[in-house]
């Protein structure tokens, strides 16, 4: 089975008027923590910040349960705000582990990827599946 980035729907505490309220710099924070996530913070088991900048964090917002996988809540959030700050959002299931370090590249490619299009699109993510 591959791994798979689904769309899942629009993201909940969505920061107002993302992404377009945001400028260059802005969309460029987000996209600089997104790529300082490393495979093995994707499976961090205990909520907190993963990588931020003056400007947006990535934080693991906690793990639960969808059948029979756990998946692990990462959110990319403006720094500052309370309440609705997040701008990009994916779910990531245990069964895409892997201890194949080539494998384990493309996972974070694929979490990376996923992330983006959320901020890009406004809509959580979901990654699934497993490494050949």
């Amino acid at each position: 089975m591959a791994i798979n980035v689904q769309q899942t729907g629009p993201i909940n505490n969505l920061f107002p008027g993302s992404p377009n309220v945001f400028n260059n710099n802005q969309k460029e924070a987000v996209y600089n923590v997104i790529g300082q996530l490393t495979y093995a913070d994707i499976y961090r088991n205990n909520a907190g910040t993963i990588v931020q900048n003056q400007i947006m964090r990535l934080d693991m917002q906690g793990t639960f349960m969808q059948g029979n996988y756990r998946f692990h809540n990462l959110q990319v959030q403006v720094n500052g705000v309370n309440g609705n700050s997040t701008v990009a959002h994916v779910n990531v299931s245990e069964e895409t582990m892997t201890n194949d370090q080539p494998n384990q590249q493309g996972v974070l490619r694929k979490v990376q990827s996923a992330l983006n299009q959320s901020f890009d699109h406004a809509d959580s993510y979901q990654v699934t599946g497993t490494a050949p």
